[in-house]
């Protein structure tokens, strides 16, 4: 048995894997924050910079990156939620590896209250 295989093993085991792998919900509040790479229409006010993540070291490996994309979005939009925000603008998604495998994925961006 390859270390690999070990590992892997080990984690089912014990119920970790997932653990270490965030994989955030969307909240019903951030569900109502649209999510656009377009500048804010006028009157938007900004109600600052914000990361989303996705994934994570341990887990993030056994997750397509479209999921891990979407997990940093949810996370981003939910925390634009907790500031009020109606409108997120955000960077392209920047993915992160371990082991040559895409383990992670962060999204940044800009929330704004729009009218």
């Amino acid at each position: 048995m390859t270390k690999t295989t070990l590992t892997v093993a080990v984690a089912l085991t014990l119920g970790t894997l997932p653990a270490g792998c965030k994989t955030a919900s969307l909240t019903d509040a951030g569900a109502k924050v649209a999510a656009s790479r377009n500048p804010p229409p006028p009157g938007c006010q900004s109600l600052g910079y914000l990361t989303g993540k996705g994934g994570g070291t341990f887990g993030g490996a056994w997750v397509s990156n479209e999921d891990l994309i979407e997990y940093a979005l949810n996370d981003l939009r939910n925390q634009a939620a907790e500031l009020g925000a109606t409108l997120i603008q955000h960077d392209p998604p920047t993915l992160g590896q371990g082991d040559g495998t895409t383990t992670s994925v962060t999204i940044t961006g800009t929330a704004y209250r729009c009218q």
